[in-house]
């Protein structure tokens, strides 16, 4: 994305109510999904500017990986440590290096050729048993300003992260809208407003407007993870690598959902 876009992340990712509820939501997936008392091997494949690692921080030991010098520079002015520059299109990690991999609103970006090799990259450096959480913008259609802006190069349907996660190897065990309650708003205002000009949405706002907002998502973000959202902006999923089939069902079901139906009541 265009350097002054990190610049913004930089400055607003802890206040602004889309990073707060979208956190809200990776962090409530992780606790529905992870064992507790357990250390977790977490990678945060497209940390950015480090907003979500200290958070991830509390559940293991978190590595944050980027391809942008500069949104490794702001992660490491956050305290964090273990930065990697890498593309998530060819991971610098063993397989099975991590419990969990989360990659928020990065297979989207025109800097990845090839979003399915990535996402099998995502899925190779997971143990098996483990997860990958994806959020991803949602709606060819959508394409606006902002878009350009921060250089996305698609956007994804239902169908379309399906199919990516069937031809990768990888379960679906929930799949959902996100942003729902502001979708037709915020569509309407995009579709109404395109110049065919970069221009990024994201802007400071009035601080109980935001924490409305912020209230909104996080409501949104408890329900999804019992009932998928029929629209919305983005596009969530909790994706699972398949245990071994040597391993014990025990062990199996110590990382979340293991040999238990629920994977397969994925919406």
């Amino acid at each position: 994305m265009d350097p002054g876009e990190y610049d913004r992340v930089f400055r607003l990712e802890s206040r602004h109510f889309w990073y707060r509820g979208l956190h809200a939501l990776l962090l409530r997936s992780l606790e529905r999904y992870a064992p507790t008392g357990v250390v977790l091997r977490i990678l945060d494949a497209g940390c950015g500017t480090g907003g979500l690692m200290g958070r991830l921080g509390r559940r293991g030991a978190v590595t944050g990986l980027d391809l942008s010098p500069r949104a490794l520079s702001y992660a490491a002015a956050r305290g964090e440590r273990q930065l990697v520059r890498g593309s998530v299109g060819q991971l610098p990690f063993r397989e099975a290096s991590f419990d969990l991999v989360v990659s928020a609103d990065v297979l989207y970006h025109r800097a990845v050729v090839d979003d399915e090799g990535a996402l099998a990259e995502l899925r190779r450096v997971c143990r098996p048993g483990g997860f990958v959480f994806l959020n991803l913008p949602a709606h060819p259609w959508l394409a606006g300003d902002h878009d350009r802006a921060i250089h996305t190069a698609r956007r994804y349907a239902r169908r379309d992260l399906r199919r990516l996660a069937a031809r990768t190897g990888l379960d679906v065990v929930r799949l959902s809208y996100f942003n729902c309650l502001l979708f037709p708003l915020a569509a309407a205002v995009r579709l109404a407003t395109r110049r065919g000009q970069p221009r990024s949405d994201l802007r400071p706002l009035p601080r109980p407007l935001d924490a409305l907002l912020a209230r909104v998502l996080e409501a949104e973000g408890r329900l999804l993870l019992r009932v998928p959202l029929p629209w919305g902006l983005s596009l969530f999923a909790v994706l699972r690598r398949a245990p071994r089939p040597t391993e014990s069902v025990a062990r199996a079901r110590a990382f979340g959902l293991g040999g238990s139906a629920r994977s397969g009541n994925a919406r």
